[in-house]
């Protein structure tokens, strides 16, 4: 069709789904679902065959500007992974640009965590399945008590950032990785400013604050997050009120009436 000369194609009309190009839709339900594909992909994509390479391309900071993302690229180059790979490392070797979708509009904490690792899968971890990855990475984490459930529950830059580093994108050299069991495993965990910070606005506005709070990601007797049960919860608590005040009505007027009598 290119070489008829009449009008340019559509993208997917070539780049249809393979294990080399772009599922539409998967990056429909993407971040970046909206753009063409022109805005990002400029020069050189115009016609066939492409002459645009990648450094031609959009860099994400050219849209991404904000003060947040400013401070990412500034832990980013301070990383090992930039020292590593130098000027060639960029957001795109872990954040796919036609795939990416936030960890905000995640459904749990449970997706976050799948979709983060497999970031830091691609390139740390041997194996054809996620199952062997899953076992590689156990391997190489055998110092940890139960590393197959700490590394399904955990994401890998939770242990591979400072306890102080909220970007979680100042990766550590595996040297200095975090090890010391109380880090997470204390009332103030480290695990409560990396792995739910980004969820708590969103937990909160779904199942409301005093929920949200509440079970924080745990389980607790009493707090729920089904509104039927929660107002039925709360119809009990109103009867038992006004039971005790019933009855605590009932023996104050039996007590005048003995005494008048």
């Amino acid at each position: 069709m290119a070489q008829t000369g009449g009008q340019e194609p559509p993208c997917m009309q070539c780049h249809k789904p393979s294990d080399t190009t772009i599922d539409p839709a998967r990056f429909a339900q993407s971040e970046h679902g909206a753009f063409d594909c022109t805005f990002c992909h400029t020069t050189g994509f115009s016609k066939f065959p492409h002459t645009g390479t990648r450094a031609e391309m959009r860099d994400c900071m050219d849209c991404h500007k904000e003060r947040k993302l400013v401070r990412i690229a500034q832990a980013v180059k301070a990383s090992v992974h930039a020292k590593m790979a130098a000027r060639a490392f960029r957001c795109t070797n872990c954040h796919s640009p036609h795939y990416f979708i936030p960890a905000s509009r995640m459904k749990d904490v449970s997706e976050a965590i799948l979709v983060a690792n497999q970031s830091c899968l691609g390139c740390h971890a041997k194996g054809d399945t996620l199952a062997d990855k899953d076992l590689d990475l156990a391997r190489k984490h055998a110092y940890l008590f139960h590393a197959e459930l700490h590394l399904q529950r955990n994401e890998c830059v939770a242990c591979h950032t400072a306890p102080g580093e909220q970007t979680m994108h100042l990766i550590l050299p595996k040297s200095e990785a975090v090890k010391d069991c109380a880090t997470c495993h204390a009332q103030n965990s480290m695990l409560a400013t990396k792995l739910y910070a980004h969820l708590a606005l969103k937990e909160r506005t779904q199942q409301g604050f005093v929920n949200a709070i509440l079970i924080n990601n745990a389980y607790l007797v009493g707090a729920n997050r089904n509104r039927w049960l929660d107002w039925g919860a709360l119809g009990l608590a109103g009867l038992l009120l006004l039971g005790v005040a019933a009855h605590g009505l009932g023996r104050w007027v039996f007590a005048r009436l003995r005494r008048r009598s």
